[in-house]
């Protein structure tokens, strides 16, 4: 392996670390949203089913 190397390919490894932490904060903030709607919906479907037993 080419020690020479090691300022550039630090320099790249910084990038593609910044370009997955981003990737990973989009995803969280769409998984979150996800699991807000799902909850939401999840609740008006089991407020549907609890009708009084007469």
């Amino acid at each position: 392996m080419a020690t020479t190397n090691a300022p550039a390919a630090s320099g790249g490894s910084d990038a593609a670390i910044a370009s997955m932490e981003a990737a990973f904060d989009r995803a969280i903030e769409k998984s979150a949203k996800i699991t807000e709607i799902t909850t939401e919906k999840k609740t008006e479907l089991d407020a549907t089913k609890q009708r009084p037993q007469n």
